[in-house]
């Protein structure tokens, strides 16, 4: 059985290989993906973890084009973004104060 996080990687490899970006662009943004997700599990949100709250999917440490996963929309944060200095340190059940909503989170 194929895990969520392997579905999401398969799903941001293609949407990557579709965007109408340079060869050598589609390269660079691939080989950042891969080097992400080798990295090690992780419990609290650091760099390279994909992460999910009731209404999003975020991949920490990655720009991504517009993806849409089982209805979710996928969001890359780099580190030195505000948003992801809202979800620094956070682990999975902790809750936080997202949009107008309050959401739990969830690593993958």
């Amino acid at each position: 059985m194929i895990s969520r996080k392997a579905k999401i990687y398969k799903l941001l490899l293609q949407a990557i290989d579709h965007a109408g970006m340079e060869p050598q662009d589609k390269e660079r943004r691939k080989k950042r993906i891969k080097s992400l997700l080798r990295i090690k599990a992780f419990n609290e949100i650091s760099k390279g973890v994909i992460f999910e709250t009731e209404s999003s999917i975020f991949v920490v440490g990655a720009h991504l084009p517009y993806l849409t996963y089982q209805g979710k929309r996928i969001i890359g944060m780099t580190t030195d973004s505000p948003m992801y200095r809202l979800f620094k340190g956070k682990k999975s059940g902790d809750t936080i104060d997202y949009g107008a909503e309050q959401e739990s989170i969830s690593i993958l």
